[in-house]
């Protein structure tokens, strides 16, 4: 999967989400808080984002990700070279008008106050009305004008929307760019307010809401999973005592968690494995394709949820004696045999850094989850002894647990 490194804010990698969106690819979208990035900055060769990161590969500089984009999703004219000529114009002319932009955005430039007016009161009476000027030449002349250069998508209409996003997100640029554009460029306004319509989805506020009792349990597996994939959401810990009115809410279908709620579609999701298999296969966490890799998947998950769920057997109403028993035969009998089966299958596997394949699965993250609801939970001190036998399968779990 690749992943966009940049900060919490549209800026210059706004154009390569839009992309990347548009072209329905998933990724990973990596953002750091300014406070953060010294932490992160040596990492990359030229110590800036954004940084695309393709197979292991970094690749920096906007406009040259934007072009490496563009010509393998369909967004660059191949062989009229007239169209690129104008394509590039448009994403060179969006750069310019950036550059200009940021340093007045951006609170830690060296702009005092008179400097940041005067800047200002440049490029909103000089430059900005120069680019504009332009921009509005260029749709009269698009034999579409949906689109700034031709009938379609290309890298201009993403470089041109990331300027604009990153606009609408400074109340006082918005408000002294917008209203201008409205009056005197009312092509170029209507082209960007109707472009930007098509990416609402991108832009909702994410409402995801999971809800779970104040443990790991069936849940954990799904924190890990949608705090790997850098997913915001809401980690709602019901109390035991609250959980009685709640569940005849209405909210919960099967009157159970984990339940992931997600608005604004206002769609509730419920079963673990239910959800789990449903953010994998909308992340590429599950190997759809490939049905020999996808039983693998599967079995892991399985197999964890039945070491799971052996270990919760104990809260069913059953006599004290008989829970006893249970326990004692679980971990006598079952649990030896589950983990040294799955230590055979992870040696048997590619890498010992995976589950299945080379890759990160829902199966890892399905595992992880049962370890810590109840492998290294001290409330079964009987995992101990046997994982001891199991050192690779050990090592997972230790390198995992600091990972994610």
């Amino acid at each position: 999967m690749m992943k966009l490194y940049y900060f919490d804010i549209p800026g210059k990698a706004e154009a390569i989400r839009l992309l990347l969106a548009h072209a329905g690819v998933q990724f990973e979208d990596i953002r750091f808080s300014f406070e953060d990035w010294p932490k992160h900055k040596e990492k990359f060769e030229l110590k800036q984002v954004p940084v695309l990161e393709v197979d292991g590969k970094q690749y920096c500089q906007s406009i040259a990700i934007m072009e490496f984009l563009g010509m393998k999703y369909g967004y660059l004219p191949k062989k009229d070279f007239c169209k690129l000529s104008k394509v590039m114009f448009i994403v060179n002319l969006a750069e310019d008008m950036f550059s200009k932009v940021y340093p007045l955005m951006n609170p830690g430039s060296f702009y005092d106050e008179k400097s940041r007016t005067e800047t200002l009161d440049k490029l909103l009476n000089v430059n900005g009305p120069l680019y504009m000027k332009a921009l509005e030449k260029r749709l009269k002349e698009s034999p579409c004008k949906k689109f700034i250069v031709g009938c379609k998508y290309t890298i201009a209409d993403f470089a041109l929307l990331g300027l604009y996003r990153t606009l609408q997100t400074n109340p006082e640029w918005n408000k002294a760019f917008a209203e201008r554009i409205k009056e005197k460029y009312p092509l170029v306004h209507e082209y960007a307010e109707n472009r930007i319509r098509d990416f609402n989805p991108l832009y909702k506020k994410c409402n995801t809401r999971l809800y779970y009792f104040d443990m790991a349990g069936r849940a954990e597996m799904i924190r890990i999973t949608l705090k790997y994939l850098h997913q915001p959401f809401e980690d709602v810990r019901v109390k035991f005592e609250d959980w009685p009115k709640m569940k005849t809410s209405g909210k919960f279908e099967l009157q159970q968690m984990p339940v992931v709620e997600c608005d604004p579609c206002g769609v509730c999701l419920c079963q673990t494995d239910a959800i789990m298999h449903r953010i994998g296969a909308r992340f590429n966490l599950l190997p759809l394709k490939k049905p020999k890799k996808l039983y693998r998947v599967t079995w892991w998950c399985n197999t964890a949820k039945d070491v799971m769920e052996g270990c919760f057997r104990e809260f069913q109403p059953i006599p004290e004696d008989k829970k006893k028993e249970m326990r004692k035969q679980f971990f006598e009998k079952s649990v030896p045999t589950f983990l040294s089966v799955m230590e055979q299958k992870l040696k048997e596997n590619k890498t010992q850094c995976h589950l299945v394949g080379r890759d990160y699965t829902i199966a890892d993250f399905y595992l992880l989850g049962v370890y810590r609801a109840v492998i290294n939970n001290p409330q079964y001190p009987e995992f101990k002894a046997i994982l001891e036998k199991c050192p690779t399968l050990k090592g997972y779990f230790e390198k995992k647990d600091k990972e994610l």
